[in-house]
């Protein structure tokens, strides 16, 4: 039987880690042609077939309209003058922030075809603060089952907290009762998860943490600022963040429970506000140009693709022991990059299939 060399071994290897990744499918992703390209804040509804969204109207007043994902229906479905931003699409109805009473930034809810405006809690705090085109404290999140919301206002020492409230307004709790400051909630899927954006012990740096109804997990360490966490597919968090501490564009990434983070999609200048179905396989996001100009991109989450379990390789002469399948950490792909992926799969396993023939025709001459 013949050895493989340690070059052999590495391109093997490296061949079952590329080959071994799961990756989150995604395509069908298009770009809304809107009348405006100055918007913000955009959000999925429950089904992943309308859009809301803020944007300037033709009075110079900030309002929410709504759009079918392909593009047709647009409605504003606001009037009054004040600013708005922060949206969340519930199970029955969108909550977004705005001025309310004693010109406090306060939570409203409306139903989705305009009627039913009203500030949803009537306590003397802020539940929000706006910074157009900055998460600031970031939206509120609904519950799937659409009785109840998380957001973020000040405690009695003036730190950004997470606070829980039933639907009509009533019952408000502290979410987590920690020192750190606690902002930008989004409950997953079940319900049962609280992710959010929070600063580590002795660290001024924005990480992404998870509560499971018990404490706070930390899940990223890079030090790198993010923003906008929502629940993705496959209990995936999609969140905008920097490919580095020097690099000046917002991009989407994801990262799964046990903190392995990834990009999400490799395109456009810059991306903001991701938001998905209940179900995470449609989603949306703001997608920016070099030259600031806003559209609303759409797409379809088509599932985790499975690891390639690898098989045994063999050459007439050598016999190479069986692999063990290796999973690695999972990667984000689109269907570009699953292609090139693909491309770079075959011309390595068409290099290891050369090496071992080399090896082969080596060992069959010495013994020659």
């Amino acid at each position: 039987m013949s050895k493989i060399t340690s070059a052999g071994i590495s391109i093997l290897i490296l061949l079952i880690l590329i080959s071994g990744a799961n990756a989150i499918a995604v395509e069908n992703i298009k770009k809304i042609d809107l009348s405006t390209t100055d918007l913000w804040d955009v959000v999925l509804n429950p089904e992943g077939t309308k859009l809301a969204f803020v944007a300037i109207d033709d009075k110079n007043t900030q309002q929410i309209f709504m759009i079918n994902t392909d593009g047709s229906g647009e409605k504003k479905i606001t009037e009054d003058a004040n600013k708005k931003w922060g949206l969340a699409w519930g199970k029955d109805q969108i909550a977004y922030v705005s001025y309310g009473e004693g010109g406090l930034e306060k939570i409203f809810v409306i139903n989705p075809d305009g009627t039913g405006n009203k500030q949803l809690i009537s306590d003397n705090t802020r539940q929000g603060n706006f910074e157009r085109y900055m998460v600031a404290w970031g939206s509120p999140s609904w519950s799937p089952d659409g009785k109840s919301l998380v957001y973020t206002s000040l405690d009695e020492r003036g730190m950004q907290k997470m606070y829980k409230v039933n639907a009509d307004g009533s019952g408000k709790t502290a979410v987590l009762d920690e020192i750190s400051r606690q902002w930008s909630p989004a409950f997953s899927p079940d319900g049962k998860n609280i992710a959010f954006v929070s600063y580590p012990a002795e660290k001024n740096k924005e990480e992404l943490f998870m509560f499971d109804g018990n404490a706070g997990k930390q899940l990223t360490f890079d030090e790198i600022k993010k923003n906008y966490p929502v629940w993705g597919p496959d209990n995936t968090i999609v969140f905008v963040s920097f490919e580095s501490v020097a690099s000046s564009n917002e991009k989407l990434f994801a990262i799964e429970k046990d903190g392995n983070k990834r990009s999400f999609i490799n395109a456009d200048t810059k991306q903001r506000y991701p938001s998905f179905s209940r179900d995470g396989r449609k989603f949306a996001y703001a997608a920016i140009d070099i030259a600031g100009n806003v559209k609303i991109a759409v797409g379809d989450v088509t599932g985790i693709t499975p690891a390639i379990t690898t098989t045994t390789i063999t050459t007439p002469v050598p016999t190479i022991p069986k692999t063990t399948s290796v999973t690695p950490v999972a990667t984000v792909q689109t269907q570009e990059e699953k292609g090139n992926s693909t491309w770079i799969i075959m011309v390595l396993a068409a290099a290891v299939m050369l090496l071992l023939v080399a090896i082969a025709l080596k060992d069959y001459f010495k013994k020659k």
